[in-house]
C-alpha cells in the first residue's frame, strides 16, 4: 500500500468530517430529524482517527517502513484499519455511543496495537532520521497510553456513572494524550524531518532539551483538564509546570528553526513556507491558551463555556494539524496543493474561529445577542471552510495524481 494512497484515503475522511461539520451547524437551524449527540460523536471520532491519526500514520510509514508496505501482512492490518473507521463514522450517526460504535471503536484500538508491533519489528532510517524517529516513536507510546482510556471507560461508568468527574477525566485523558501526545509528538518530528531529510544533522543538545521540555509538557498539562474540579493548589502547580514546559519547548524549537532558517527557506516552496509559519504562530496560541488554563479561573470558565473548547479544539485540529499535513503531502508530493483552494480553507477557518471565540466571549461578559442570527453566520463560514476542504480533496489534479 502506497503512502500516497494511505494519505489520500485519510483526505477522504477529511473531506466526510467536513461534511458532518456542516450538518452539525445545520441542526440548530433546521429540523433534520438527526439526534445532534451521534453526528457529533460520528465527526469526532472520525477527525482524530480516520483524518489525523491515518495522515500521521501515512507519513510515519513513508519514512521508516519504506520496505515493509507491500507485504501481505501490512495490506490486511490496513484494510482491517480503514474498515473500523468507516464502521464507526457510520455506525456513530445512526445509533450513537452503542453496540456496534463500540464494537469498531475496539478493533480500532486493536488494530493501533498491531501497527505499534509492526512498526517496532520493521522500521529501518533511524540512522538516517534520528530526531524524526525520536519523537515519532514517543508519539506513537503516547497513542498506546491514550488508548488506555477507552478501555477503562465502562468499568468507570459501572461504578461512578456517566455523570461522575471521573468520567470526565477519563474522556479529557484520551483527547489530551492524542492530541497534545501522539498528533504533537509526531507533528515536532515531522518538522525536524523537513531538516533531517537534507542531511542536516541537528544539535542533540537543543533536540535533547526539546524532548524532554515535550514529554514534561504532555504528562504534567494533563492536570490542566482536571482544574476545574477544584482538585487543590497542588495540581494547579502541577498544570502550571506542564504549561511553562511547552512554552519551554516552543521556544526551543524557534531557536533550531531559526539556525537553518535561511537553507528550510530554500528547500520548500514559498507557499509552504507561509503555511508552516501560520502554524508555527498558531502552536504559539496554543502553548499560551494552555497557560490561561493552568489556572483555576480560567479552567472553570472553558469548562463552563463550551465554545472555548470548542475554539481550541479546532484551533489544534484545524489551525496546527491538518495544514502541516497538507504541507508535508504536498512537500513530498503525495497531493497537489492549489493556492486559491487552501485560502478557500484558511479563510473560512479563521472566520469560524472569530465567530466562536466571540460568542464565547460575549457569554463570559453576559452580553445579550442574537443566538440565531450566530449561528447562520456560523453555518456560512462553516460552509467556506468545509469547501475549501472539499476542494483540497477532490481537485482534478489530485485525482489524477
Amino acid at each position: 500500500m502506497l503512502p500516497r494512497n494511505q494519505f489520500k484515503i485519510a483526505l477522504y475522511f477529511f473531506a466526510a468530517i467536513a461534511l458532518l461539520g456542516l450538518v452539525l451547524r445545520l441542526i440548530p437551524l433546521v429540523s433534520l430529524g438527526i439526534t445532534y449527540s451521534y453526528v457529533l460523536h460520528a465527526h469526532s471520532h472520525t477527525a482524530f482517527l480516520g483524518w489525523l491519526h491515518g495522515a500521521f500514520i501515512a507519513l510515519v510509514s513513508y519514512i521508516f517502513l519504506k520496505d515493509k508496505l507491500q507485504t501481505r501482512q501490512f495490506k490486511i492490518l490496513y484494510c482491517f484499519t480503514i474498515f473500523n473507521v468507516a464502521g464507526i463514522y457510520i455506525s456513530f450517526i445512526i445509533q450513537g455511543y452503542k453496540l456496534f460504535s463500540i464494537l469498531f471503536l475496539s478493533l480500532f484500538l486493536v488494530a493501533t496495537y498491531w501497527f505499534l508491533i509492526y512498526f517496532f519489528k520493521n522500521k529501518s532510517g533511524i540512522e538516517t532520521y534520528p530526531a524524526t524517529f525520536r519523537f515519532v516513536r514517543a508519539g506513537l507510546w503516547l497513542q498506546f497510553l491514550s488508548s488506555l482510556s477507552p478501555w477503562s471507560l465502562g468499568a468507570v461508568i459501572k461504578l461512578l456513572g456517566k455523570k461522575s468527574d471521573f468520567y470526565k477525566f477519563d474522556i479529557f485523558y484520551y483527547l489530551h494524550f492524542q492530541y497534545n501526545g501522539w498528533f504533537l509528538f509526531a507533528t515536532i518530528g515531522l518538522t525536524l524531518y523537513l531538516l533531517e531529510r537534507r542531511h542536516i544533522t541537528l544539535p542533540v543538545s537543543k533536540v535533547n532539551w526539546l524532548y524532554r521540555f515535550m514529554l514534561i509538557a504532555v504528562f504534567l498539562g494533563y492536570f490542566s483538564n482536571t482544574l476545574w474540579a477544584n482538585p487543590g493548589w497542588f495540581f494547579n502547580l502541577i498544570a502550571l509546570t506542564g504549561a511553562m514546559a511547552e512554552i519551554a519547548a516552543f521556544f526551543v524549537l524557534l531557536l533550531i528553526l531559526k539556525r537553518y532558517y535561511r537553507y528550510l527557506r530554500h528547500t520548500i516552496t514559498e507557499f509552504s513556507y507561509r503555511i508552516l509559519t501560520f502554524v508555527l504562530i498558531m502552536f504559539m496560541t496554543k502553548t499560551v491558551l494552555q497557560f490561561m488554563v493552568s489556572f483555576p479561573y480560567y479552567a472553570t470558565l472553558t469548562y463552563k463555556i463550551r465554545d472555548f473548547v470548542i475554539g481550541y479544539l479546532h484551533l489544534i485540529m484545524l489551525g496546527i494539524f491538518s495544514p502541516f499535513l497538507l504541507v508535508l503531502a504536498y512537500e513530498l508530493q503525495f497531493i497537489k496543493l492549489k493556492k486559491m483552494f487552501f485560502k478557500t480553507f484558511f479563510t473560512g477557518f479563521l472566520l469560524t474561529e472569530t465567530v466562536i471565540f466571540l460568542r464565547a466571549v460575549l457569554l463570559w461578559f453576559g452580553f445579550d445577542f442574537n443566538m440565531e442570527l450566530v449561528n447562520r453566520i456560523l453555518f456560512i463560514f462553516t460552509l467556506l471552510l468545509a469547501t475549501g476542504i472539499w476542494l483540497i480533496v477532490f481537485s482534478k489534479h489530485n485525482k489524477d495524481a
